[in-house]
C-alpha cells in the first residue's frame, strides 16, 4: 500500500512540474511574444525581428523550450524504450538538469520534480523507484538545511562584526581622550587590551568565528 501511494505521488510530482514550468513561462512571456507573435499593429505577413530573436534572452528562452520538449518526450516515450536506451536518455537528461541547476536556470523545486519524474520513467522496479526518489528528496532537504544554516551563521557574524566595529570606535575615542592609563600601561598597550576584551565579549557565543583585526 505504501509503495502504491508513493507511486501515485511520483506521478503527481511530474504533473506539478509542468504546472510549475507554465508559471515560469509567464515570467518570460514578453520574450516569447517578441519572438513568436507579430505586433497587432503590423501587417499579418510581418516576420519576427531577427535581431530580437538573436538576443541572449531569446536564445535562453528557446533553449529552455527545447529542454522542456526533450524532457516531455522522454517521459511520454520511456515506457516503449528498451532498457539501455531508456537509461541512457535518463542519464543525459540528469546531466542537463545538473548543468541548468548550476547555472541557476532551474530552481531547486523544479530540479527535484524533474529528477523524480526521470526516476519514475526510467526505473521499473517500484521499490527501487521509491528508494531513488527518497534519496533525491533527502539530498535536497539536506542541502536546503545547510544553506539555511550557512545563511543564519553569516547573518550572525555580520551582526557581531557591526557590533564590534561600533564598540571599537567608542573605545578608541575613550582611550585617546584619557590623560593617563592604568597600571602604568602605554596608550597602545591599554588600547590593545580594551579591544581584545571587547572581541572576547562580542564573539563569546561563536568562538570559531575569526575576530577582526584592530
Amino acid at each position: 500500500m505504501k509503495i502504491r501511494l508513493v507511486h501515485v505521488g511520483l506521478v503527481v510530482a511530474v504533473v506539478l512540474l509542468f504546472a510549475l514550468w507554465g508559471t515560469a513561462h509567464l515570467r518570460q512571456a514578453s520574450v516569447a511574444q517578441a519572438i513568436t507573435r507579430p505586433d497587432p499593429a503590423v501587417a499579418p505577413q510581418a516576420q519576427p525581428d531577427p535581431a530580437m530573436a538573436s538576443t541572449p534572452e531569446a536564445r535562453a528562452y528557446q533553449s529552455r523550450l527545447a529542454f522542456e520538449r526533450h524532457a516531455r518526450s522522454f517521459l511520454r516515450d520511456a515506457p516503449g524504450m528498451d532498457d539501455r536506451t531508456r537509461i541512457q536518455r535518463a542519464q543525459a537528461l540528469s546531466r542537463e538538469i545538473d548543468r541548468r541547476e548550476q547555472a541557476r536556470e532551474l530552481s531547486a523545486d523544479e530540479a527535484v520534480m524533474l529528477r523524480i519524474g526521470l526516476i519514475h520513467a526510467a526505473v521499473k522496479d517500484d521499490r527501487e523507484r521509491v528508494r531513488q526518489a527518497q534519496e533525491v528528496v533527502d539530498r535536497y532537504r539536506k542541502q536546503t538545511a545547510e544553506r539555511q544554516a550557512a545563511f543564519l551563521a553569516q547573518q550572525r557574524r555580520d551582526a557581531q562584526f557591526q557590533e564590534y566595529k561600533a564598540t571599537e570606535a567608542r573605545i578608541v575615542s575613550e582611550v585617546l581622550a584619557m590623560p593617563s592609563y592604568p597600571n602604568g600601561m602605554s596608550r597602545d598597550d591599554y588600547l590593545r587590551q580594551r579591544l581584545q576584551e571587547a572581541r572576547e565579549a562580542i564573539y563569546a557565543t561563536t568562538p570559531q568565528a575569526p575576530s577582526p583585526g584592530g
